[in-house]
């Protein structure tokens, strides 16, 4: 069963994605350094962002994906997640992007430090994993600030091609060693 938390931290709401967000998920979607680190996710055109914001509702388990939004303005400015990921045995990782203008302001670490607290405290998952491109630097130390381990490499196809990941996984924090 999945259900769709609201979670609000000091500066940002994650909510659930409404189809009033598709010009804006399509407008960060295709933002530079979203769209070459999170390829498979670029939503071309404000019709393509519908269709995806319905498949999230049908299909995304866990936490789904949630609209990451500024407390301060209500604007949707990125996305964070935590799904099944087909690419890693249908392990449950956590994703996130934020639109290039708002990097670099710690928004994917509050966002991401949120939903892991809630992904542990609302359901049974015993760890979380995070894959992420060799290139993607700074995703990397996001996935460090949030506690992550590296744990080796990770191979799987990604827009058409196999690629190199770096895997990394976090275990709840009441897990028995």
């Amino acid at each position: 069963m999945k259900v769709t938390p609201i979670i609000e931290t000091e500066r940002l709401v994650l909510r659930p994605f409404r189809r009033r967000d598709a010009a804006a998920a399509s407008y960060n979607s295709r933002q530079p350094s979203v769209a070459h680190f999170m390829s498979d996710m670029v939503l071309p055109t404000k019709k393509d962002a519908k269709r995806w914001i319905r498949w999230i509702y049908r299909e995304v388990t866990v936490s789904g994906v949630l609209a990451v939004t500024l407390k301060s303005s209500k604007k949707c400015i990125g996305l964070v997640g935590a799904v099944r990921q087909s690419k890693v045995d249908n392990e449950i990782e956590i994703l996130f992007a934020i639109a290039d203008e708002y990097q670099n302001n710690g928004y994917a670490a509050e966002a991401g430090s949120a939903l892991i607290d809630w992904v542990f405290a609302n359901t049974e998952v015993p760890y979380l994993v995070a894959i992420v491109k060799h290139e993607n630097l700074a995703s990397q130390r996001v996935i460090a600030k949030l506690g992550f381990a590296y744990s080796g490499e990770r191979r799987a196809e990604y827009d058409g091609e196999m690629t190199d990941f770096h895997y990394y996984r976090l275990n709840r924090p009441d897990a028995q060693c």
